[in-house]
C-alpha cells in the first residue's frame, strides 16, 4: 500500500516558482509504487481545480497527484446535491449586464448600478463572460457586501465589510445547494481573525475554532486520520509549521523544510533567525528532522545553536532538463527573478550600465513580476538602457529562457541555494553571483561560475564585460557547469536522500 506524502504550503499557483517549482518536481519524484502526493494549501483562492488541471497540462505536476486545498476540501465534503432552481435563477439575474429597475453604466468588463440616481451595485465579469463579483453600496457609497461566484454558476462567498473603514468583518462559504459550511470573522482594524466556525448539514452543533492556527491543524489531522498508513507530511511554508506541529506524532510523520537563508540582515552565522522560520528551528520536538539545502546552512545553524540536539539533513533541490533547441545569443544575460527589493536587480542594471558601454550590443532580459516593476522600468529609462535592458513577463518556460542566454547573474541579498542557477547549468549556463550565503557549492568554488563581492557593481560589471566581450570563456565554465548538474543533481540521487530519510523516521517511529 502507498504511503501518503502530504506537503503543505499557504498557496500553490501557476505563476509561481521558488518553492512552487520544488513542490511540484517532487510530485514527479514520488510518483512510484511506494509513494503517492498531495500539494496542501490552506489560502481561500476559488480556483484551484483550473490550477491544478493547468499545473498537469503542463506537466509541471504528476498526473497521479493532486492539489488538496482546505476550502475546497470542506465544500466537498459537505456538498450534498447539486445547484438548485433557486440558486440557478439568482445567478442569472445577476449574470444580465442590464438590469429591469436600475440605470447601469458598463465599462468593459465591470458595469456600475444606479437606483434612482444612488450608486447601489457592482458587478465583474471575467473574459469568458462568466460572473464572478458583485459588490453592493449603503446609502453613503461605501461597500457593505460582496458576493464571489464559481464559474460553474452558483455563490462561493459571501463577504460583510465594517461601515467605518470597509474592512471584512465576515466571510462566508458555501457549497453548491448555497449550505454555508464555514464562517469565518475578522477584526475590522487588525484584519486578523477572531473565529472561525464549521458548520455540517448533517448536525446541529457547529465546530468554533479561535484561529487559523487551530483551525489549519484540526484540517491536517483530518487528512492524516483519511489515510490507512501513517502518511508523511513535508512542511514547505515556515508559516505552515506551527500547524504541523499540532499534529500528534502518532498520526504523522512530520518534516520540516527550510528553503532559504533562515537568518535576518546580514543573514550570516550569528545573525536574529527570522520570525517566520523560528517556528520551524524552535519546535518543541527536538528529533523532528529539518531539511536544508546547502551542508554549509547545516553546519551554521548546529554550530550558532550548539545547545540543542539537532536532526538536519541536507538535501539539494533537484535540476533535471533536456538541453532545449534554442538559438544561443552570445550577447544576451538572462535573469529569471521576482521584481522584489532583496532581490537587488537595481544593482545589477546599474552594473550592466558600465557593461554595455564596453560591449555596445549586450542584451539583458530579465523575467518576472513582483512590486518593483515600475520602478525598475524607472531605472532603465533614467540610465537610457530601453534598447539594452528588458523587462519580460513571468515565464514558466525557465529552461528555453535560460537557454537562450550566454550566462545568468544572481544579485540576491540571500539564496537557500538558488535553482535558479541549477536551472541554468542543465542548459550549460553558467552563472554570476554576488557572494551571499547560500549559493550552489561548485558555485562559489568557481568551477560552475564566478562570485564577486557582495554588493559590488563594478565587480559585477567587470564579470559580466569579461564574459560577454570574451564568450568562449563562459561557454567552457557553461560546460563544466553541465557535467556538475548531471553528475551531483539528478533526480535519482534526491529521491535516494529522500527515501532513505523517510525510512529512518519510519523505522524510528516504529
Amino acid at each position: 500500500m502507498k504511503r501518503k506524502i502530504f506537503m503543505a504550503v499557504n498557496d500553490v499557483n501557476i505563476n509561481k516558482g521558488g518553492i512552487n517549482s520544488v513542490m511540484f518536481s517532487r510530485t514527479h519524484l514520488f510518483d512510484n509504487d511506494k509513494y503517492s502526493t498531495a500539494l496542501v494549501t490552506l489560502d481561500d483562492k476559488t480556483n484551484y481545480p483550473e490550477i491544478e488541471k493547468q499545473l498537469k497540462y503542463e506537466g509541471r505536476i504528476a498526473e497521479t497527484s493532486e492539489v488538496i486545498n482546505i476550502f475546497e476540501y470542506y465544500r466537498n465534503k459537505f456538498t450534498r446535491g447539486e445547484v438548485n432552481e433557486e440558486i440557478r435563477a439568482q445567478y442569472e439575474r445577476n449574470l444580465q449586464r442590464e438590469e429591469e429597475g436600475y440605470h447601469y453604466q458598463l465599462d468593459g468588463k465591470v458595469a456600475r448600478y444606479f437606483d434612482n440616481g444612488r450608486y447601489v451595485k457592482y458587478k465583474r465579469w471575467d473574459d469568458e463572460g462568466r460572473l464572478r463579483v458583485v459588490d453592493y453600496f449603503s446609502e453613503i457609497r461605501v461597500r457593505i457586501e460582496r458576493e464571489i461566484y464559481h464559474i460553474d454558476g452558483y455563490l462561493l462567498q459571501k463577504e460583510t465589510y465594517h461601515p467605518s473603514n470597509n474592512k471584512v468583518t465576515q466571510i462566508h462559504y458555501y457549497t453548491k445547494e448555497g449550505f454555508c459550511y464555514l464562517s469565518r470573522w475578522f477584526n475590522h482594524n487588525t484584519g486578523k481573525p477572531q473565529r472561525i466556525v464549521l458548520f455540517s448539514p448533517d448536525r446541529q452543533e457547529a465546530k468554533v475554532f479561535p484561529s487559523n492556527l487551530e483551525f489549519h491543524a484540526s484540517f491536517l489531522e483530518e487528512l492524516c486520520d483519511l489515510e490507512e498508513v501513517k502518511p508523511i507530511i513535508i512542511c514547505d511554508g515556515p508559516g505552515t509549521s506551527p500547524k504541523v506541529q499540532q499534529i500528534p506524532a502518532e498520526k504523522a510523520i512530520r518534516i520540516y523544510t527550510i528553503h532559504t537563508n533562515h537568518l535576518l540582515e546580514p543573514y550570516t552565522i550569528g545573525s536574529e533567525v527570522k520570525p517566520d522560520v523560528k517556528h520551524v528551528l524552535n519546535n518543541k520536538d527536538e528529533d523532528a528532522p529539518i531539511v536544508v539545502l546547502t551542508n554549509r546552512q547545516k553546519i551554521d545553524i548546529e554550530t550558532q545553536f550548539s545547545d540543542r540536539k539537532w536532526n538536519i539533513h541536507v538535501i539539494s533541490n533537484v535540476a533535471e532538463s533536456e538541453l532545449q533547441v534554442t538559438k544561443k545569443h552570445l550577447n544576451r544575460v538572462v535573469t529569471i527573478s521576482r521584481y522584489n527589493s532583496e532581490k537587488r536587480l537595481d544593482l545589477l542594471i546599474q552594473a550592466f550600465k558600465k557593461t554595455v558601454e564596453v560591449v555596445p550590443d549586450a542584451e539583458l532580459h530579465i523575467y518576472g513580476d513582483g512590486p518593483q516593476k515600475d520602478a525598475l522600468k524607472k531605472l532603465i529609462a533614467d540610465l537610457k538602457l530601453r534598447k539594452s535592458v528588458k523587462l519580460l513577463p513571468y515565464t514558466n518556460d525557465v529552461f528555453t529562457k535560460l537557454s537562450e542566454g550566454l550566462f545568468t547573474v544572481i544579485t540576491s541579498i540571500y539564496e537557500g541555494q538558488s535553482l535558479v542557477i541549477l536551472e541554468a547549468m542543465t542548459q550549460k549556463v553558467p552563472a554570476i553571483s554576488f557572494k551571499v550565503n547560500y549559493l550552489v557549492r561548485e558555485l562559489t568554488d568557481g568551477t560552475t561560475g564566478k562570485v564577486v563581492p557582495n554588493g559590488d557593481i563594478d565587480a559585477l560589471a567587470e564579470a559580466m564585460t569579461d564574459w560577454l566581450y570574451t564568450p568562449e570563456k563562459a561557454l567552457e565554465v557553461g560546460e563544466h557547469a553541465y557535467q556538475v548538474v548531471n553528475e551531483k543533481y539528478t533526480r535519482e540521487r534526491q529521491y535516494q536522500e529522500w527515501h532513505e530519510l523517510f525510512e529512518q523516521e519510519i523505522a524510528k517511529q516504529n
